[in-house]
């Protein structure tokens, strides 16, 4: 029988047949659960860390033997703010039809809560009031005492972590990783994509997450891997995609997991049952269309020289040397302490990241989708 519906997703977990690849660091976040080994997941925005972390979370609940827990901090401004959300992800996790949840309902209302739902979704959001200071760290202790003592060990993904490190409580870190250190129970995942922040925190021996966890750096997707996951999915839906039209898709979305997906979600919608490099053409003029409001109000946010630099980095793909007299000069930069000064800023704006590998270090426009369009 024929699957229904577009196979490339652009959000959510739609499990293991439509997961491509991530085989050896799923094993790994499996196998670190197992063996209560804590894991710091990195890797750059819409990479894909969010479904590798529900794909793990599969395997290890098809086990039955676990409860995985996923709470996304990166809207959270304070202490205060991270435990309302992580009893919110409780309640998702255990609603109150369950035993468990049931438990927590009880457990929650000690510490003068407030529980709403989400009149589209039905997701639950848990707020506690607090007229003390050390109140929401005495119920982050509640919330961490309360999993500690269910039957089933748990995995508790904190994704986007790195935004603890930006909390007005500035001892937050400290806060945290006493309360870790004894729990037995828990096994954590902490991910973001702020790689420099994230190893700050977990590499520097003066911070209180030194040396705490197993760093797992997510990258590409292997080009080969990729390539059989998308011919399949077009040959399921009785549909081919010619090998030039796979590789060009590839190539022009840098094999980033988000993009890859947005690209190939396109040419599918277009219902085509044979697909040849034409119509992947069209697909890519359409999304970049589709965005060009958006990306014309960036020039808005930039100063000239920012604008002027976005674009030169757009139109190289890579660049090595930003301050080099080839790059400054080829596209009339100024000088290179202007540049520089220029760099920070679009860095600081998440426009423009630096990939350091083993082998090099470049500069790169962050949004794929953005980098075409400047370099037409």
């Amino acid at each position: 029988m024929k699957p229904k519906g577009n196979p490339f997703h652009l959000k959510g977990y739609h499990g293991a047949a439509l997961f491509c690849d991530r085989e050896e660091e799923t094993k790994l976040l499996v196998q670190n659960a197992q063996n209560s080994v804590n894991t710091t997941l990195i890797s750059a925005r819409r990479m894909g860390k969010t479904g590798l972390i529900r794909h793990a979370f599969s395997a290890l609940e098809q086990t039955k033997n676990w409860n995985c827990i996923y709470v996304d901090v990166f809207a959270t401004q304070s202490l205060a703010e991270f435990t309302n959300e992580l009893a919110s992800a409780i309640l998702l996790k255990f609603p109150q039809n369950n035993s468990i949840g049931k438990k927590f309902i009880q457990f929650i209302k000690g510490f003068s809560t407030i529980i709403s739902y989400d009149a589209y979704t039905g997701v639950p959001e848990v707020s506690f009031n607090y007229t003390q200071p050390q109140q929401p760290q005495q119920s982050l202790k509640g919330l961490f005492a309360f999993l500690e003592e269910q039957n089933k060990p748990i995995v508790l993904a904190i994704d986007e972590f790195q935004q603890i490190a930006k909390y007005p409580e500035k001892n937050t870190e400290a806060i945290l990783r006493t309360i870790v250190q004894t729990l037995t129970n828990i096994v954590f995942i902490f991910s973001g994509s702020h790689k420099h922040l994230l190893l700050e925190m977990f590499n520097n021996a003066k911070r209180p997450f030194y040396a705490s966890t197993q760093t797992l750096s997510l990258g590409e997707i292997a080009k080969s891997a990729y390539t059989e996951f998308i011919k399949r999915q077009f040959l399921l839906h009785q549909r081919t995609i010619d090998e030039e039209s796979v590789d060009f898709i590839l190539n022009w979305t840098r094999v980033h997991t988000y993009y890859t997906q947005a690209l190939c979600n396109k040419i599918f919608a277009q219902n085509t049952k044979k697909n040849t490099i034409n119509g992947v053409y069209n697909a890519c003029d359409s999304l970049l269309q589709q965005q060009e409001d958006i990306f014309y109000q960036y020039r808005l946010l930039l100063t000239p020289a920012q604008w002027k630099l976005l674009k030169a980095i757009a139109k190289e793909d890579k660049v090595f040397q930003p301050t080099g007299t080839y790059f400054v000069s080829t596209y009339q930069l100024g000088n290179p302490a202007s540049v520089r000064r220029s760099l920070e800023a679009l860095v600081q704006k998440e426009m423009v990241y630096n990939r350091i590998t083993a082998k090099d270090s470049y500069y790169q426009v962050y949004d794929c989708f953005l980098s075409r369009w400047l370099e037409r």
